[in-house]
């Protein structure tokens, strides 16, 4: 959102994702719409848990010390797939909104994500 701000429309990149449920005009969408906001939320956290679980299954043996580089080389894997692999109809679509490099960040965030996420899950399972 932060970055749909400095664009001056701060909830279209998030919008954007609905286009894989609602159609094209959820690239249009600048703002909070009742319908299509909440469908991105909900492709948004789908997305997410499974990226989540694939990477927890991807990184079962990987240690500790290790985890934020697989994690980083992992959210790279994604962003192959969501935007060379699967057709352009399940693409997130955050280029409607951003630019390469702000996409990068977003996947960069993923990756720093899933490791601080996983790191957390196993700590909470070793006490």
């Amino acid at each position: 959102m932060a970055l749909g701000r400095a664009h001056g429309a701060a909830l279209r990149p998030l919008n954007s994702v609905a286009h894989i449920v609602a159609g094209s005009r959820a690239y249009y969408m600048e703002g909070l719409n009742w319908l299509i906001t909440p469908l991105a939320i909900a492709v948004h956290l789908a997305s997410i848990l499974a990226w989540g679980a694939l990477f927890s299954l991807f990184a079962r043996g990987v240690r500790r010390s290790r985890l934020y580089p697989a994690a980083l080389a992992f959210a790279a894997l994604t962003w192959v797939i969501d935007y060379w692999v699967v057709p352009s109809r399940l693409r997130p679509g955050f280029e409607s909104g951003l630019s390469g490099m702000e996409i990068a960040m977003v996947y960069l965030v993923l990756g720093v994500s899933l490791a601080w996420g996983l790191a957390r899950e196993r700590d909470s399972s070793t006490h």
